[in-house]
């Protein structure tokens, strides 16, 4: 990125952030010894769930230095986990009350707002009309957002502050779109119908919502590509004027890659198409607004390093050379 800084990396059980957050360790403070107890007493007969390990990456290959008079701007990409996805039998050591949506849309907001972000790429985003857009407008943030297609209910979405960044251009990603560039006589060795589940087994093994299970076998033949990569995943494209002296552009996209470990073809074509996409949003850019933008690619990819998506990602594609996708 020309003249900003690219922020140090942390990877959380919550997603992926571009500036370390302080504070103290201790998430619950002084509450912190009553919220084991009740979890002690409620769940006695329960395995203790994983801890999550933090890696700084502060010093690592993904971190450039910025010039002294660089713009600085903070990005965090989220998935929040929407509410129609939350079932207790999900949870077992979270509290019943902290998974109602009245307590988990106060303190997704009150997550969003100590994150002070000038970027926000979220996942898994629904209720956006009802609660996320006015709180998030009072909080000094404009958004957009696009509803995944179907029955689905979540999307994603990209909230900015409007004092760090005007928006001048947008596209939506329609994954299903990939539909359409089936060749039947010769179709691609990535869509393929190798190793599947039957729905049962893929909602056991994954331990995901039903809703989310169920989309594989609603809608047709898994063995049909044409059933097989409509799967209502989306994605946004944003381009934005950084409020700094130099006026810099930068692309900032985010999207949700299907989620099943099973179907890694899909994803691999998913995100094949998100990076052609994203090389002909920043050329479009380029055009319009005679600058080259720097790019960031955001998301929830359901994929970990040495992954076909993960290797495909962080190989520079031909019109963005210099960007990778970070997941």
């Amino acid at each position: 990125m020309q003249n900003t800084t690219m922020l140090t990396l942390w990877f959380t059980s919550g997603g992926l952030v571009l500036t370390p957050r302080t504070g103290s360790n201790n998430p619950h403070g002084s509450s912190g010894q009553l919220f084991r107890r009740i979890c002690k007493s409620k769940m006695s007969g329960m395995p203790k769930p994983p801890c999550p390990k933090f890696i700084s990456l502060e010093d690592g290959e993904f971190t450039t230095k910025s010039t002294s008079n660089g713009f600085k701007f903070r990005l965090v990409s989220y998935n929040i986990l929407a509410q129609v996805y939350v079932k207790s039998s999900y949870f077992p050591h979270s509290p019943s009350s902290c998974l109602k949506w009245k307590a988990r849309s106060q303190a997704i907001l009150m997550e969003f707002k100590n994150l002070s972000a000038d970027f926000l790429c979220i996942q898994e985003l629904d209720e956006y009309n009802s609660f996320y857009k006015s709180n998030m407008e009072s909080l000094g943030y404009s958004s957009l957002y696009i509803q995944r297609t179907g029955q689905k209910r979540d999307g994603c979405g990209i909230f900015y502050r409007s004092s760090s960044a005007e928006l001048i251009l947008m596209e939506e990603i329609h994954y299903n779109d990939l539909v359409n560039g089936i060749d039947y006589e010769n179709v691609p060795t990535e869509i393929e119908s190798n190793n599947t589940l039957d729905v049962d087994r893929r909602e056991e093994a994954s331990g995901k919502d039903s809703t989310k299970a169920n989309s594989h076998g609603d809608q047709g033949d898994p063995n049909d590509p044409c059933v097989r990569l409509k799967r209502d995943c989306v994605g946004l494209l944003m381009a934005f004027k950084l409020r700094d002296p130099s006026n810099h552009l930068i692309v900032v996209a985010n999207t949700h890659i299907y989620w099943d470990p099973n179907w890694a073809d899909v994803k691999l074509a998913q995100v094949k198409y998100l990076r052609r996409r994203v090389s002909q949003f920043k050329e479009i850019v380029s055009n319009k607004f005679c600058s080259t933008p720097s790019v960031i690619i955001a998301g929830d990819f359901n994929s970990t390093p040495g992954d076909e998506v993960y290797i495909i990602s962080q190989t520079p594609s031909p019109l963005c050379k210099e960007s990778k996708i970070h997941v």
